[in-house]
């Protein structure tokens, strides 16, 4: 019920998506696998510098697989290797994944290869492995390449996207998806348009992909389980915790070590348990265990997010004491289908310099999908609503150097930010942060907006020391509203919730129910104030006070 809430309050909201002719695989009930290979695709499970992970589908006929490969194009005196075979069932019918991993390969070498069986062989790819002892190298990543609509499974935006960022990056080492690849998880129709769309891309260099909610999808009713395909189609790693291998993982390349972890707690709750609780111990001792100079995080659900009134609290309080710890470089997130960068974080409060804190970067999108309510919000240095085309980031790490530089699809430059790190142990930053100043009067944020004049009548206050906001204003920043009745009772309304307070009162009626308040609404100056506190026993309202910005801060 809540993801078809959620579901229907995107509609409500207006997303907006482009409009596409109807894939040639919208109808088909067939799975499009035949006795060739295809869907190729290179991941990691083991050290990139002398290992290749190769993995292909047939139809079910093909029930033997090999991988010829060596350094010569034409593939002369070339070595072979089985690859495993094992049936993989999905909506639209059964096929066949073959994979092997190459082991002893030579650092920083190129190979060419062929996968397939008997007269079934494919077109011959190449691939290059990690260079040893490497400090500089270029990576991609792409934020939600997602369709938009269930039962049109177009991505025609996702090819563009990642073609042109390929062909503008041919140096980049790897690619990571950060969550939402598809739209439907379990709807296979989709996988064939999605992989059909990175050919030529996911064949000669890995991808090294982030699970998303919409990977957990079972159907066009958007009901969600296992990402059962997501797990089955890209081995990675299996060094995450129980439960949660393949879903969760991390992987070392060059001077970097890099951390997948699974942000689908509303998700996965009914059929995994707690996947947040069983993630923490495993960060911790994942990142206790490296030495490398950057520490890179990817997960899909944003804790400093975009959207108007869409937070994820539950998944901020489980990561951050956790990635504040090992001070991560740079966390990056999915989800909102914008492009923001956030000042240096620790403790959920900006600081000076990346020396002290993470940023944090939600990647925008690379596919068919964009939101109308995206913002900038207080935590936000830098922030872009990319509604006129997609967008990808080219992550380049050049020694002690890290830069991350946005891109529009059609290759405009969006943003670019550097973090150094100096011999002294400091570290700085380009464009430098500045963070905002404290205010002088308290400022009042909903959902990490600020909310001003001349829609806000007055400022929060504090009244018998105890935080009060203008109630009319707080509610019709939230689409609801504050009533006044002849009885000398006031009706504050909020979705289904409602509330009937008198002026001075401690106690209300909630949905018809009687329940005691921390403390009675107040009249004054012409205006109605409830307390922060009030705010959080009828409708459930956090709040803290910052007093580095003056700023009273709620989310939900």
């Amino acid at each position: 019920m809540k993801k078809f809430l959620s579901f229907l309050t995107a509609l409500a909201l207006g997303v907006c998506i482009f409009m596409s002719p109807i894939s040639i695989f919208a109808d088909s009930k067939t799975t499009g696998a035949t006795n060739l290979p295809d869907q190729i695709r290179l991941t990691w499970t083991q050290d990139p510098t002398t290992t290749q992970t190769i993995t292909w589908r047939t139809d079910t006929t093909v029930n033997s697989g090999q991988i010829q490969y060596g350094k010569d194009p034409s593939l002369k005196g070339a070595k072979t290797i089985n690859a495993t075979v094992q049936k993989f069932s999905s909506d639209l019918g059964d096929m066949n994944i073959h994979s092997a991993t190459l082991t002893d390969l030579e650092p920083g070498t190129k190979y060419y290869y062929r996968v397939g069986y008997g007269n079934n062989f494919s077109s011959i790819y190449s691939f290059t492995t990690e260079a040893k002892d490497t400090n500089s190298f270029k990576f991609l990543i792409f934020g939600d390449s997602q369709s938009g609509i269930a039962t049109d499974p177009q991505y025609g935006p996702w090819k563009t996207t990642i073609q042109n960022a390929f062909n503008a990056n041919k140096d980049a080492k790897f690619f990571i998806n950060v969550g939402d690849l598809v739209e439907i998880g379990q709807m296979y129709a989709h996988w064939n348009n999605w992989f059909d769309a990175a050919k030529g891309v996911i064949d000669t260099i890995p991808e090294m992909p982030v699970e998303g909610n919409h990977e957990t999808y079972q159907s066009s009713n958007y009901n969600s389980g296992k990402p059962k395909d997501f797990v089955n189609l890209f081995p990675v790693p299996q060094n995450g915790p129980d439960g949660l291998k393949g879903q969760v993982y991390s992987f070392d390349y060059g001077n970097a070590h890099i951390v997948m972890l699974d942000s689908q707690e509303d998700e996965e709750e009914g059929v995994s348990g707690d996947i947040l609780e069983s993630q923490k111990a495993w960060l911790d001792k994942d990142l206790s265990s490296t030495n490398k100079t950057w520490k890179i995080v990817f997960f899909h659900k944003t804790p400093y997010y975009n959207k108007a009134t869409r937070s994820n609290e539950q998944l901020k309080a489980a990561f951050q004491p956790i990635i504040d710890k090992y001070h991560i470089d740079v966390v990056f997130n999915g989800h909102d289908h914008g492009y923001s960068r956030t000042y240096p974080i620790k403790n959920d409060q900006y600081v000076k310099s990346p020396a002290d804190g993470t940023v944090y970067i939600v990647t925008g999108r690379s596919g068919n999908k964009y939101y109308p309510d995206l913002s900038k919000k207080v935590w936000d240095a830098f922030f872009y609503d990319p509604q006129d085309q997609p967008n990808y980031i080219v992550a380049t790490i050049n020694g002690n150097t890290l830069t991350i530089k946005a891109v529009k699809q059609d290759g405009t430059p969006i943003d670019t930010y550097s973090i150094t790190k100096n011999p002294d142990g400091t570290e700085t930053d380009s464009p430098v942060t500045v963070v905002p100043t404290k205010y002088n009067a308290t400022m009042l944020t909903i959902y990490g907006n600020m909310l001003q004049q001349p829609f806000m009548p007055s400022n929060p206050k504090q009244i018998n020391g105890k935080w009060y906001v203008p109630a009319r204003a707080f509610m019709q920043y939230l689409g609801s509203n504050v009533d006044w009745n002849a009885n000398g009772t006031i009706n504050i309304t909020y979705g289904k919730t409602q509330a009937n307070i008198a002026i001075g009162s401690t106690t209300a009626q909630l949905n018809s129910k009687t329940l005691s308040i921390p403390d009675a609404v107040v009249s004054d100056s012409g205006l109605t104030w409830i307390s922060a506190d009030d705010l959080k026993a009828l409708f459930g309202f956090n709040y803290k006070y910052n007093s580095n910005t003056n700023m009273l801060m709620f989310v939900k």
